[in-house]
């Protein structure tokens, strides 16, 4: 684990309040041992959380800093290191320092609540505390109609179709054929994740799928014809197998996405604004109506309702940070970060009044509870309530 990632997690079990007084003094030393890239990386999630140390909404035992005295003196501090002007000092050399005084700040928060656990007792057995985040969970529906429940614990043989033989081994289904078979028929199974459900899958090719929640892929058990073609709904990050003369092709909401060998995600919820193609590795094409696009590595296409699509250069960190276990964000709006959250911790996402006019930029596991995540969002003045399994954001 790198200073960078494991100052992330130390950051995140901050957010959730499990952590230690031994973790708190490996944060703060962490923090001086990062470069100016690691640096601008951890300013992600502390920046809303710095200003509203500078209201009036600390423990009233927790004595009060000079924030405007700090400032002045690590930007004096950064003319030094770097000789730039002040309006060119890199926000990192501030945030190191700021969240220093955080920390410290936090951590006497910690001392106290510890020495007054009792105070606390309803905050620790809030409804949000317990509700956990996503697991590698699916149901894997065979051709003819019968279902089985995918998960960790279920390892070995879980069917057999013709030739084939389904395999469902460590959170990861895989299709084998039998050595020296031809295939008899050309079959389809589809696995479905629900709310809260993330999967993975090897399909016959050996191409490889991440499906996150709320979504689905259909597929043959073999592909025997001159394309190989799946269908999909919600989301799904793909490694296909290089077959250049069998064609790869993803189809949803009337897009076609077509590889030869390829790292690629795509994100087509029906409530999302648009079809999302976001390229890795090699080279695609988007067909939306008659007309086609190109895409690069780097680049995304949106696909509009109206079947127009925009290309564009993608962060694609961004596009495929829930397959590597993060939620990721840079000036997203609430309901974008909220779609996410709903359908990680199976949530009904509801406003009250107008929506919070508010972006924000950051990364954080998805491994937390709710609690962690809501915790972030309070800290830049976002007012959520949890009433059962609705999550309310009042404007």
């Amino acid at each position: 684990m790198t200073p960078q990632e494991r100052a992330h997690q130390l950051f995140e079990k901050y957010l959730a309040g499990t952590c230690t007084p031994g973790e708190w003094d490996e944060l703060l030393a962490l923090v001086g041992t990062l470069d100016e890239n690691d640096g601008e990386m951890l300013t992600e999630p502390l920046y809303q959380v710095w200003l509203k140390t500078g209201k009036n909404e600390r423990h009233s035992q927790v004595p009060p800093f000079n924030q405007e005295q700090l400032y002045q003196s690590i930007i004096k501090s950064g003319k030094e290191d770097s000789n730039t002007p002040v309006r060119r000092i890199k926000w990192w050399r501030i945030a190191a320092a700021l969240i220093a005084s955080l920390l410290v700040t936090a951590a006497l928060l910690y001392y106290n609540y510890n020495s007054h656990p009792a105070s606390h007792t309803m905050a620790d057995t809030a409804p949000e505390n317990k509700i956990k985040p996503g697991v590698n969970q699916a149901v894997l529906t065979l051709s003819n109609g019968r279902q089985i429940i995918l998960d960790s614990t279920a390892t070995g043989t879980i069917s057999k179709q013709g030739n084939i033989t389904v395999i469902n081994l460590n959170g990861q289904l895989a299709y084998k054929a039998e050595t020296g078979s031809t295939a008899i028929e050309t079959v389809y199974n589809t696995v479905t994740t629900a709310k809260a459900n993330q999967y993975q899958l090897v399909l016959r090719d050996g191409t490889r799928v991440w499906l996150n929640a709320s979504s689905s892929i259909r597929f043959p058990t073999e592909f025997t014809g001159a394309i190989r073609t799946v269908e999909i709904t919600g989301e799904a990050y793909f490694e296909v197998a290089a077959m250049p003369s069998q064609p790869f092709h993803v189809k949803t909401n009337g897009v076609d996405i077509e590889v030869l060998g390829t790292h690629f995600n795509v994100n087509a919820y029906a409530d999302e604004a648009a079809i999302r193609t976001s390229l890795l590795e090699g080279a695609v094409k988007i067909t939306a109506g008659n007309k086609s696009n190109l895409l690069a590595p780097g680049q995304e296409a949106n696909v509009l309702p109206s079947g127009e699509t925009a290309v564009r250069t993608g962060n694609v960190a961004l596009a495929v940070a829930w397959v590597n276990g993060y939620f990721q964000f840079d000036q997203a709006p609430l309901p974008v970060i909220m779609r996410q959250v709903g359908r990680w911790y199976d949530l009904d996402i509801k406003y009250e009044g107008q929506v919070p006019d508010r972006v924000f930029k950051g990364k954080i596991q998805r491994s937390l509870p709710l609690s962690g995540i809501l915790n972030l969002l309070r800290k830049g003045d976002i007012q959520i309530r949890l009433e059962g399994k609705t999550l309310i954001i009042m404007g």
